[in-house]
């Protein structure tokens, strides 16, 4: 009996061992490919609800503004920007115009046409008042009608030219900002102050004349007369109350 049960032999506790750790690895790499799937799957899901949605093709999702400029943050669009330029712009000639309309005297009123008249219509009103103050046609003395003439030979020279024109428009617009700020300024005055400001001393009359008297008029000398007579004439009543009237 005692030979019959034999030990196991020591391959067989080897193999056991050797199946052991076969399952220990087998199940290590198991639980490993788990847990990657596990964060593969916690991974997909955090970023599935934050992923855009692409919208079916066809289907504008764009925000569509009333107004291009609303909405937007940032520069301008240029479409805006030349908007803005075109407005100053606008502003400014018509600041411009008002400026050489009210211009007294000036070629545009010679001619009586506004400012910003054309060549067209700067040559109709330069035909029609050539035959007003032309020496052979003018119902206006011959003097006065060369005058006018020649004036409007002059004007237009300057204002057909387009070079000399925009030279003429830019001195006129300065005199009348000019006279403009030169108005407001007299506006803005105190009177009182003017007054100080204008104030000049006036010397001595004696002194003006190197030290000689001011001759009188004629009216002063007939004042200074009358003063004379009435005052001897009370100098004789007193000595005449004094020595000769009788005392009752």
């Amino acid at each position: 009996m005692a030979s019959a049960t034999a030990p196991p032999a020591p391959f067989t506790f080897l193999s056991r061992n050797q199946s052991t750790e076969h399952r220990t690895y087998s199940r290590w790499l198991t639980t490993k490919q788990r847990s990657r799937r596990v964060g593969f799957q916690v991974y997909a899901t955090q970023e599935g609800p934050s992923g855009r949605k692409r919208a079916p093709p066809g289907v504008d999702t764009r925000i569509h503004w009333e107004n291009e400029d609303e909405g937007w943050i940032g520069s301008k669009s240029q479409s805006t920007q030349e908007r803005i330029r075109t407005d100053e712009k606008n502003l400014l000639d018509e600041k411009f115009s008002d400026l050489l309309n009210s211009s007294a005297n000036s070629h545009y009123q010679f001619l009586g046409v506004s400012a910003t008249a054309d060549l067209e219509e700067i040559k109709a009103a330069y035909r029609r008042l050539s035959k007003e103050y032309h020496p052979d046609t003018t119902t206006l003395p011959i003097r006065a009608a060369s005058e006018k003439f020649m004036k409007l030979r002059e004007t237009y020279d300057v204002l057909s030219d387009e070079e000399q024109r925009r030279f003429y428009d830019w001195t006129l617009a300065q005199e009348a900002a000019s006279r403009e700020a030169e108005k407001m300024r007299v506006k803005l005055q105190d009177p009182r102050m003017l007054e100080v400001e204008n104030w000049e001393s006036v010397p001595d009359m004696v002194d003006r004349l190197g030290g000689r008297n001011m001759e009188l008029s004629d009216q002063a000398k007939t004042a200074l007369t009358f003063d004379i007579l009435i005052i001897i004439f009370s100098f004789c009543c007193i000595i005449y109350a004094i020595f000769f009237k009788e005392q009752y």
